[in-house]
């Protein structure tokens, strides 16, 4: 990780603090970790935040595998497909502070959606389009979640964290993949990816002990002050 001691470590609590929201409440690791990842190791995002998304994915999904339905979310992976691509040209034509305020934009819309509990029913069309809006915004920024969790949110906590998960562990593969492909992501990024292991790996294990003695409701509110926080700087990064 070619990184003074001062954004290793903010990388290693930031993603931490992820991984823990994450496997509370199904997702939250990018969106917490990538607006303070893009100002203090912009080299992290997307490339090595994708690959720690995706080891997390893979620990949840092992966890809620009993809940798991892989036939309705292969409309979301479908539409992750030609989001992507257009993520990954954003990625080539567009400016670093171009990118931070897309970010910051992308997750602040997130906080405003959840504030107004928006319901939108989980069905194949509905499914495809949030795909491939978590396509743009997770390939470009790390940030593929809150698409997929607003059309998910009336289902079942475990059905949730199950569908999310294998989402993920999909979506990301096949951003790395575009990526790869545009040069975008190097040997570095998979090494850096290693050296944040650790951290994914005790967060998960703490929310795993955490996830059903804690207050839902507490978790959500704290994470929506904590992403709101994220997304206002990442736009003030973008605008100076």
């Amino acid at each position: 990780m070619d990184l003074s001691l001062y954004p290793q470590l903010i990388a290693m609590v930031v993603v931490f603090l992820g991984a823990l929201i994450q496997g509370m409440i199904g997702f939250g690791m990018a969106v917490v970790a990538a607006p303070i990842l893009f100002i203090v190791a912009p080299s992290l995002v997307p490339g090595t935040l994708i690959c720690m998304a995706m080891l997390l994915s893979l620990l949840t999904v092992r966890k809620y595998r009993g809940a798991l339905d892989l036939a309705e979310m292969k409309y979301a992976v479908a539409g992750r497909v030609p989001g992507s691509l257009l993520g990954a040209y954003l990625l080539v034509v567009a400016s670093r502070e171009h990118m931070s305020l897309f970010i910051g934009v992308a997750v602040l819309m997130a906080v405003i959606v959840s504030l107004f509990s928006v319901k939108v029913r989980a069905t194949r069309s509905s499914l495809f389009v949030a795909g491939v809006i978590s396509g743009i915004t997770g390939t470009t920024s790390s940030i593929g979640g809150p698409p997929i969790a607003l059309v998910m949110q009336n289902e079942t906590g475990d059905k949730i964290r199950a569908s999310m998960s294998i989402y993920f562990v999909f979506s990301s593969a096949i951003s790395l993949i575009f990526l790869s492909a545009g040069g975008m992501v190097e040997l570095d990024d998979f090494k850096d990816a290693l050296m944040l292991v650790p951290p994914v790996l005790l967060g998960s294990k703490i929310a795993s002990h955490l996830s059903h003695r804690i207050d839902q409701r507490m978790i959500r509110h704290a994470l929506l002050v904590l992403c709101s926080i994220a997304g206002v700087s990442a736009i003030a990064s973008g605008v100076r």
